[in-house]
Parts: C-alpha cells; structure tokens; sequence
C-alpha cells in the first residue's frame, strides 16, 4: 500500500525540489549578506576618504604661469634660440611627461610645456572641453608672444594641438601627432550622459582613485607596461623619484574633481574629416610597439595623407620616456620634412 508523501516548511517537494519555503529563506539569508557587505565596503571607503584626504591644491615644485583668459596655466621653459615647440601631454599627465626629451630638444630648440587645464598645475576651473584644451594652447603662445611654434601632442594632446591648428593657422608653424590619432576611443565619441557623472562621485570611486594615485605601488608596472621594451626613462636611481613628480599633481582634491567633470563628457577628440581638413604642416611621432594605447597609426597616417612618419625603436605608448634622445632625434628629422597638405 503506498502513501502520499507531504513536504513540510524546509523539505523537499514531491518531484525532488527544494520547497519555496527554504528557497525564500536561502535568498532572505543571501540578501543579508549582501546588505552588510554593502554596509561594510561603504563605512570602509568613508572611512579611507575621511583619513586619506589629499589637499585642495598644490604647489608646482618649478615652471611659470601665465593667465590665459583669465585662468592660470602652468608652464615650463627649456633651451634659449632655435625655432620654438610646443609640447602637450595627454591624459593623466603634466609637463613632468616631457622633462626627459624636453632638454634634448632645447639643444636646438626653445621648448615650452604646457599643463591642460584640469592637469598638472594648471588652474581647475571645470571646464575641459577640446576647445578649452586648445584655447589654452593658443592663449599661451599669444601670452608668451611664441611666434608659430611646431606643436607636438601626446596621445590625447594629438586632438588638442590638431584643434588648435584648425582654430589658429596662421599663429601654428605645424603639427606632430606623437602616440594619438586625435580620434575618440570606441563607444567614447559621444557625451557618456549624467550617471556617468553620478557614478564618478561614488566614495568607492574616490576610494580607488586615492589609491591609485597616492602611492607609487600600482604606477610602475603601469609605466613599465606603457614604455615597451625599452624603457630608459625609469632606469637608474632617479626612475622613482620620476614617477613620483608624474603622480603628484593627481594628488589633490582639484585633480579628483576635473576627473569626474571629464569623465561625465566626452572624450578630448576630433572627427577624422577635421583631422584631414588641419593645413599646416603635419608630422607623426609613434612607439614601434604603441599598437592601441593613443590610437592607431594606420588612422593617423591615412588622415594625416602623405605626412612624414618617424617611429621610435623598441619604444610603447610613452615613446619619449622609453627613450627620450630618440624622441627628441626623430622629432628633429620631422621638423626638417614637415609636410603641407
């Protein structure tokens, strides 16, 4: 004789299934869980943010400043004759990007840095659109009287010098994209939205930031990756003490603030249709091992048409650090090639 067989609360169901009961109190006692997690991560970072507070500004240990539109922009200065360069970084960086290559090039040349707005010590004023990045550039050469400077950008300075050269031709004596194409990184060529924006205010946000920025630790195989296989730049005692002055204008509370205003906008770019209409004389700089980091050279030279090319041996992303005398040469034999479309 058989018998129906009856689950009580916590049992098993005739067909071998956990009944609902126990299931609606698995997902009770895992919704708990996650709840204090949640509690336990968000008191942490409070707690870090509150401990961990950088200060609002800093001051810059060298260099000048000039006010450009009423705001301040820092600037340094090498070399005393010979025709003048403008150099300008790309993101997350500041003149100290270019403090190895710069003396080379003042060999020749009067070499002038720059720090964009929202970077290095330059003034944050919360406006970091590309035309504001490029009216910096202009504005300084018209501040410092610099007659038709050759721009050389960086990564993502390859937009800015490029827009600068479409806003003021006749002030540019030409243009080199260094490691950048000036186009937009993909699915970053439109405005990100508000939440983007929300997002970046987040305290785990400003938790992971501070520390990645306030120590030296997660950097250096960040630069080590960036600079290819050869990385002369952070050889010898003083590669720590290099980074260290590349980090610290990231350190304060402006600098977290202009990453969340860009990071809520679009990424600093231009279309391929302005890069082709730029009429100056142009040139391209590139890390032979630089595959995707700024771009793609194959973009830059089918925009750029007919533009010389110099590549930099055995060198990444960070091309003038990787090896600085090199990039300073084969931005000399650009100068000599420059070419108008």
């Amino acid at each position: 004789m058989s018998t129906a067989a009856s689950a009580p609360d916590g049992g098993a169901s005739p067909g071998g299934q956990p009944a609902p009961g126990r299931g609606r109190r698995l997902v009770r006692r895992v919704a708990r869980v996650v709840v204090k997690l949640f509690l336990v991560v968000t008191i942490a970072s409070l707690t870090f943010n509150a401990l961990v507070r950088p200060s609002q500004t800093l001051q810059a240990p060298d260099g000048r400043d000039a006010v450009v539109d009423g705001a301040r922009v820092h600037y340094r200065v090498w070399g005393s004759h010979g025709t003048p360069i403008v150099l300008v970084h790309g993101f997350a960086e500041s003149t100290v990007a270019w403090s190895l290559t710069a003396p080379e090039l003042a060999k020749n040349h009067v070499v002038y840095a720059i720090d964009l707005p929202g970077a290095g010590y330059s003034q944050y004023t919360g406006h970091y659109s590309i035309e504001d990045q490029a009216r910096a550039v202009t504005g300084l050469i018209e501040a410092l009287h610099i007659e038709r400077p050759v721009l050389v950008g960086h990564s993502l300075g390859a937009a800015v010098v490029g827009r600068a050269a479409l806003d003021a031709p006749g002030a540019i004596g030409g243009v080199i994209f260094a490691d950048g194409d000036a186009m937009a990184f993909e699915g970053r060529s439109a405005d990100p939205g508000a939440w983007t924006g929300v997002v970046s205010r987040l305290p785990y946000v400003t938790t992971l930031y501070r520390l990645g920025t306030q120590t030296n630790v997660l950097a250096r195989p960040i630069f080590d990756d960036q600079c290819g296989s050869t990385c002369r730049g952070l050889q010898g005692p003083d590669a720590d003490r290099l980074i260290d002055a590349w980090m610290r204008p990231l350190r304060s509370r402006d600098a977290e603030d202009a990453m969340g205003v860009m990071a809520a906008h679009a990424m600093t770019h231009l279309s391929p249709e302005q890069v082709r209409a730029i009429r100056v004389p142009r040139g391209i700089v590139w890390g032979a091992e630089d595959a995707t980091s700024g771009g793609s050279l194959q973009v830059a030279q089918q925009n750029f048409a007919g533009a010389p090319t110099a590549t930099i041996p055995r060198a990444g992303h960070l091309s003038m650090l990787a090896d600085p005398a090199g990039f300073a040469a084969a931005i000399e034999t650009l100068l000599t090639r420059l070419r108008t479309p």
